[in-house]
């Protein structure tokens, strides 16, 4: 990146619209020094979209800064320890911003704000408030008044070179928070960066840590919650699915955070099914699928959700505890069922629902990972595609997505493709939906039922609702008329 480059990109965050408020802030409190820092400085340097905005302010009394605030918004402040306040401005559809003193801290370890020993101070030096900051893209700040850029740890030079590297000593930046071990594979996948080999040294030397407990007023509690954990490998994952899983594994997280994933690699599977190779080969090859060719185009403009994300690396996880043989090949009976409940369990003890994933339903993808590519169209109910795949739209589309992950992410020893079931599933729940978002709605209730056939409430009832959706979703009833006389049919003499 050249510095005119850099500048010019730089500039762009002084027109930012959501610093507009810091003009008139300044009319209040002219002594204060503005600084853009962290990740919106990385960003805008990088050409990424901005998305939150962090601001670092020197020179400025908390109480002149919180009048002049709260006279453009709403203003409150987050400890006077932090020296950090949230302001929204008046009528401005953006999120909080945050502004804080420079300060110094002590991490405890764990990555939460109440696990930090910190003193701001309105005259530190950003460089020394810089200094406590984790890596050296994240370390920069850049003065709104004159446009200068401070880089004291050559973030600049790191993003040039693309690798994620800690600022100063990096088994000090770990030992003072184990979850910028996590961090550091995060942003090597939302970035597309190396990390450089002394700080992927110090990961290697401490991710043991993330299991590490403590006591904290005589309860025994983790050092690095479930919740800090979770978050980061979410977004690791959705990121970069297939470098996530390498980082993790390399590193050592990935049988540390889940073990029952160690016993995929070597476990062979039918070559005649998955010429690709062992179980994990055929895992990473999934989750290369959810950005790949045939993804885009069976879902063009879609893109898999974490929840999915997580069902398609987990969905063949009780291959190895289900493998037994048949007539000389290699079979995984009940390993959908199996690894339902093993994946659930695996998501709630990693507490997967607080970054958004639910384990219930990474739950039910496991458990039907196997329907969209071997769903028979020639036999199977209508009423039984509906269930799966439109009555809730998400559900569905979610099963549709790993479906086509798994599909996608093996190799036929005939050469023949692995979603060539899906494409005419897709066809066949298109012509279902009739062009619409869902399929069309039953062309009669309960009680119209009821009343034709003079029939009481029971399972009799449901069971006619149930075969005259078939017929309608198959085409052979049309409309109210033609319901009714399905049902006359299903009379007896």
């Amino acid at each position: 990146m050249t510095p005119s480059q850099a500048q010019k990109n730089l500039a762009a965050l002084a027109k930012d619209a959501r610093l507009a408020f810091i003009a008139r802030v300044q009319q209040a409190v002219p002594e204060a020094e503005w600084f853009v820092v962290g990740g919106a400085v990385r960003d805008v340097l990088l050409g990424r979209p901005v998305k939150d905005l962090d601001l670092v302010v020197r020179r400025a009394s908390l109480e002149k800064l919180t009048a002049a605030l709260d006279a453009l918004g709403s203003v409150s402040l987050v400890g006077r320890d932090f020296g950090v306040l949230k302001f929204r401005a008046n009528a401005m559809p953006y999120d909080e911003i945050d502004i804080a003193w420079p300060r110094t801290e002590r991490a405890g370890m764990s990555g939460g704000y109440r696990d930090f020993t910190v003193q701001a101070d309105a005259d530190l030096p950003i460089e020394r408030d810089l200094s406590r900051r984790d890596f050296t893209v994240n370390a920069m700040a850049y003065r709104l008044e004159d446009g200068t850029l401070a880089d004291p740890f050559g973030g600049l030079d790191d993003l040039s070179a693309k690798q994620i590297r800690a600022v100063g000593e990096p088994d000090a930046r770990f030992a003072e928070d184990y979850s910028r071990m996590l961090r550091a594979i995060r942003f090597a996948c939302q970035l597309g960066f190396e990390v450089d080999a002394a700080t992927w040294a110090a990961v290697s030397r401490h991710i043991s840590g993330l299991d590490d407990m403590r006591t904290v007023k005589g309860r025994e509690e983790r050092v690095v919650p479930r919740e800090t954990v979770a978050k980061e490998l979410v977004r690791a994952l959705m990121a970069d699915p297939v470098r996530a899983a390498d980082l993790l594994e390399k590193c050592g997280a990935l049988y540390q955070l889940v073990p029952e994933l160690s016993s995929l690699a070597g476990c062979a599977q039918p070559p005649e099914h998955h010429a690709e190779g062992d179980v994990w080969t055929h895992t990473k090859m999934a989750l290369a699928a959810l950005h790949g060719e045939a993804f885009a185009e069976l879902f063009p403009g879609e893109t898999a959700d974490a929840t999915t994300v997580v069902a398609v690396l987990l969905h063949d996880v009780a291959k190895p505890q289900t493998t037994g043989f048949h007539e000389g090949k290699i079979t995984f009976y009940g390993h959908d069922v199996t690894g339902a409940d093993v994946a659930r369990a695996i998501a709630e003890r990693l507490r997967l629902d607080s970054a958004g994933v639910s384990p219930e339903r990474v739950s039910w993808l496991v458990r039907h990972h196997l329907l969209p590519n071997m769903v028979q169209l020639d036999s199977v109910r209508r009423v039984t595609l509906e269930r799966f795949f439109l009555a809730d739209p998400v559900a569905g589309r979610q099963l549709l997505h790993v479906g086509c992950a798994d599909g996608a992410g093996r190799r036929k020893a005939d050469g023949s493709s692995g979603v060539t079931p899906l494409r005419a599933l897709l066809v066949a729940l298109a012509e279902l939906r009739q062009g619409q978002p869902a399929a069309p709605k039953p062309l009669l209730t309960g009680d119209e039922v009821m009343a034709a056939m003079g029939l009481h409430p029971g399972p009799e009832v449901g069971a006619l609702l149930e075969e005259l959706r078939e017929a309608q979703l198959r085409g052979d009833v049309l409309d109210h008329d033609g319901a009714k006389q399905f049902l006359l049919t299903k009379k007896g003499p």
